[in-house]
């Protein structure tokens, strides 16, 4: 229920310390919308986002005041028509950006463990059309910083069986202090979750079944360090 929500999921983040994009609140108005756009200075670039559901759905750029009105109507309109709900907050843009997924197993008790990450920024209208596991360019240090966020997001709502934890990098920063921001959560087994079965060995959906049928992290020697 949290996770399925954007702007919750984003409130969350903010409470535990994890990077946020500047953005709106929940239910932005088209004029909270443009009051945010004319507070980023020149140069700046939005995205509106429907606060539910994702696939690429209910997503417009904004670069121009005056284009604002006609993207948050059409956003709108495609959020009521794909999930029921058109509830719409708005995020500055990066842009050029890498978009990071990390792979999240938890039990249900507080345990979780992260299977590495995929690097999903080849992507056509909103959609990933490449992943990589693990990505071939990230520092250590930084890959560690995104793996204990997304495992402290996770540990924080007890998460149980497996989810995405999605994250935006500034394609144009580098090395081991390089921002990061959380974007959003998949709280699901999501079709991409072969790549890291390919890299791990792991049975993702095996294990899946297995903690929903009552087995933890530490029965199926899943524990981290």
């Amino acid at each position: 229920e949290l996770f399925g929500d954007k702007t919750l999921a984003r409130n969350l983040a903010q409470q535990l310390g994890v990077p946020v994009l500047p953005g709106t609140g929940l239910a932005a108005t088209a004029d909270e919308v443009k009051a945010f756009f004319s507070s980023l200075g020149e140069d700046a670039q939005i995205v509106i986002k429907a606060a539910h559901g994702g696939g690429g759905r209910g997503v417009r750029i904004a670069d121009r005041l005056e284009d604002i009105g006609d993207a948050y109507a059409g956003c709108r309109s495609e959020a009521l028509a794909a999930f029921g709900n058109g509830n719409l907050f708005a995020e500055r843009m990066i842009r050029p950006a890498r978009h990071i997924e990390v792979q999240i197993i938890g039990d249900g008790s507080g345990s979780v463990s992260h299977v590495w990450e995929r690097e999903c920024s080849l992507q056509r209208r909103w959609q990933k059309l490449v992943e990589v596991a693990p990505c071939p360019s990230l520092h250590p240090e930084l890959r560690k910083r995104l793996l204990d966020a997304a495992v402290r997001l996770a540990r924080a709502v007890k998460y149980r069986s497996l989810g995405t934890f999605e994250f935006l990098l500034d394609a144009a920063a580098a090395g081991p202090d390089a921002p990061f921001f959380f974007m959003e959560v998949n709280p699901r087994l999501q079709v991409e979750h072969t790549v890291t079965e390919e890299i791990t060995g792991l049975d993702l959906v095996k294990i899946q079944l297995r903690i929903a049928g009552g087995d933890s992290l530490e029965s199926l020697g899943l524990v981290q360090e």
